[in-house]
């Protein structure tokens, strides 16, 4: 890298650059190590150009940056050309694993500035302070933090954190529902989720998921392994309220009273005759295994277990982002139990529901309207 101001661009481009920081390869690493340290300045950029290579990687998303102009198309174009060329000219011989990595980065951040306004998927949006990720409903989400820690993002879900991230802090911002695996730090930071409601969750490497909708009148934190505090402050940022959890613990904050109730999540008996069909249902054992209801969603399954059909269909709809509309008010409070892992579509999973409740469905628009069906 011999420009005295290179942008974004420039590292994004650079094939050392992108060995760098998905291979880590030794000559490209010591590389690396040595420039950015002779170059402090160019910190937050060198950052910067890390998250859209990490992002596009392993997600293939779509970054809205300003520092990444169209003018980029046209290098990645010959860039891509190349690679494909090489690979003919080498009649089909296996690449080393950089090339690869760079071929799909490349193509992916072309078909980002190229066709950015008809994707509709997730989205990373940088600016000079927060990196955000919004996943849309219908959809989920995966990434990796600079600090190794991994994050799975439910559908309507909005995840932000700042551009400096590990610097001098670990602190993230959600809104939707995430499961977190994260990384121990040697300089120990504290990894903290602020919430909603002055509400945060604190850690230093652990496993734990976190459900806090705007629309939800409950804000759920789960604790699968490690330990957690969930940490609830006053207008002035004071802490009023701090709890620890122990694995296999829920903390369940009520909105609407301002409480916080812990409990444990133990196996429990399944009720007798929930199950709606036998090859899709929890399955025939009468225990049921709490955890993995509640993380059951970032495995791609959808899973419920006694809920009432109101609580399934706002679930439904952020799984599928479809407006659901139920009309019938005793429908809402007939409870189900079901497991689906295989990507059935909405109305396979309707026409499993209608085998045990004799429900109908129109679908107007956008919106699906569901009620009993009248005898």
């Amino acid at each position: 890298m011999n420009k005295s101001n290179p942008c974004v661009e420039d590292f994004i481009l650079n094939e050392s650059f992108i060995r760098y920081v998905l291979d880590k390869s030794e000559d490209d690493l010591q590389f690396w190590n040595s420039w950015i340290d002779k170059h402090p300045e160019a910190s937050d950029i060198i950052q910067k150009a890390e998250e859209i290579i990490r992002f596009v990687s392993t997600r293939k998303i779509l970054p809205q940056h300003n520092e990444v102009s169209e003018k980029v198309f046209l290098n990645l174009q010959q860039q891509i050309k190349a690679a494909q060329n090489q690979r003919e000219f080498k009649q089909k011989r296996i690449l080393p694993r950089y090339y690869w990595y760079a071929a799909s980065l490349l193509f992916f951040v072309a078909l980002a500035l190229f066709f950015r306004p008809k994707f509709n998927t997730d989205t990373l949006i940088a600016d000079n302070r927060f990196l955000e990720v919004i996943v849309p409903v219908g959809q989920r989400s995966q990434l990796i933090l600079p600090d190794g820690t991994k994050v799975w993002l439910n559908a309507g879900t909005n995840f932000k954190y700042p551009a400096n991230f590990l610097k001098n802090s670990r602190e993230v911002h959600l809104s939707g529902e995430a499961f977190f695996d994260v990384s121990h730090q040697r300089n120990n930071l504290p990894f903290i989720v602020h919430l909603k409601e002055n509400l945060s969750v604190r850690v230093l490497g652990t496993e734990f998921n976190v459900k806090s909708y705007d629309t939800d009148k409950i804000i759920e934190t789960t604790l699968v392994n490690g330990s957690i505090r969930l940490v609830k402050e006053n207008t002035l940022n004071q802490v009023i309220q701090e709890l620890s959890l122990k694995p296999n613990e829920k903390a369940l904050y009520e909105k609407e009273s301002k409480q916080i109730v812990i409990s444990s999540l133990l196996r429990k008996d399944e009720k007798e005759g929930s199950q709606i069909n036998e090859n899709t249902s929890i399955g025939k054992d009468k225990l049921i295994n709490e955890i993995e209801l509640v993380t059951a969603w970032k495995n791609e399954e959808l899973v419920f277990h006694d809920e009432t059909f109101e609580e399934i269909a706002v679930r439904m709809e952020r799984w599928y982002g479809l407006k659901i509309t139920v009309n019938d008010e005793s429908l809402k409070k007939e409870r189900f139990t079901g497991k689906f892992v295989n990507n059935e579509s909405i109305y396979q999973i309707l026409d499993i529901f209608n085998r045990s409740e004799s429900i109908q469905y129109t679908t107007k628009q956008k919106e699906l309207i569901i009620s009993k069906r009248r005898k």
